[in-house]
């Protein structure tokens, strides 16, 4: 699969069919008189999305603590931009004029200055990793595609915002530190790979991001799981990006949720499939229903 969208979107990868049309969930333990929900998210979604979840404000309210991939506000403190910065700079020996060949760059270049109207060098992005380059045209094309789509009022943050305004406490699942290096870790080589499978297909990447945001407001799982069944992902990919971090939050939750109500706040991807979130919930022992 093109990493484009894995990258930017930490989320929708891949879906197992039998899911119904839904993106919030409940989830109750037998014996136990807590509830707690899941709401898949999607980082190319209108605000508009939470006001169609009729459940959901009051559902909010009387959770206990709200838990997202991470803790959205924590990224801003300096000692984490710093050490996000210090993550996202290519090693001297491979920044990516070195890892590219001439036409790659040349291609790589026709696509950027197209996208940011050659306002910003790609020269400024040399020292860079080859998929932060790849979030960020991610980012650009998510913007002139939906002009009207406000990057600061995410799904996610405006999620967190909303339960810090009610007092509730919030935290990450994961670490910046965890994050940044399943996202940013993998070797420069396969990095600038993948940058340049998604340079090579700017139509295609345009058309499934248009197909993805779409379902995802109808809350079409069906048409997403279409859609991401056309892509390719190596098993080694699923299993960084997706399966281990299920794998690792499902166990958190799993001793969390019997005692406490948790409004879990993830994209959209993690929820379904055989080793997604919902099931593996499930065989833990708890019923999770559509909350919709």
């Amino acid at each position: 699969m093109k990493k484009i969208l894995s990258l930017a979107l930490t989320a929708i990868i891949t879906f197992a069919s039998g899911v119904s049309a839904q993106i919030f969930w409940k989830v109750e333990k037998p014996g136990s008189d807590k509830t707690s929900y899941l709401l898949g998210t999607h980082h190319f979604a209108y605000l508009s999305t939470l006001d169609s979840l009729a459940q959901l404000p009051a559902a909010l309210e009387k959770c206990d603590r709200l838990y997202g991939e991470l803790d959205m506000e924590a990224m801003t403190s300096p000692e984490n931009i710093m050490k996000m910065q210090q993550v996202l700079v290519a090693p001297s020996d491979s920044t990516l004029d070195k890892v590219l060949t001439p036409a790659q760059l040349d291609s790589l270049k026709t696509v950027w200055n197209d996208l940011t109207g050659g306002q910003a060098p790609l020269e400024m992005m040399y020292a860079m990793k080859p998929s932060l380059l790849s979030t960020q045209i991610a980012s650009i094309m998510a913007m002139k595609i939906f002009p009207d789509l406000n990057p600061l009022e995410g799904l996610d943050m405006t999620m967190q915002k909303r339960a810090k305004d009610l007092g509730k406490p919030v935290a990450g699942l994961e670490t910046i530190d965890f994050q940044m290096d399943r996202l940013y870790g993998t070797p420069i080589k396969k990095q600038a790979e993948s940058l340049m499978e998604t340079i090579r297909d700017m139509e295609g990447q345009e058309k499934m991001s248009k197909q993805l945001a779409d379902a995802y407001m109808r809350h079409d799982l069906d048409t997403i799981l279409k859609t991401m069944e056309e892509e390719e992902e190596s098993a080694e990919d699923l299993e960084r990006l997706l399966y281990s971090r299920n794998d690792n939050w499902v166990k958190q939750l799993a001793e969390e949720m019997p005692g406490e109500s948790i409004f879990v706040v993830v994209g959209v991807g993690h929820l379904p499939g055989d080793r997604g979130v919902i099931a593996q919930l499930r065989k833990a022992g708890f019923t999770v229903t559509p909350a919709e």
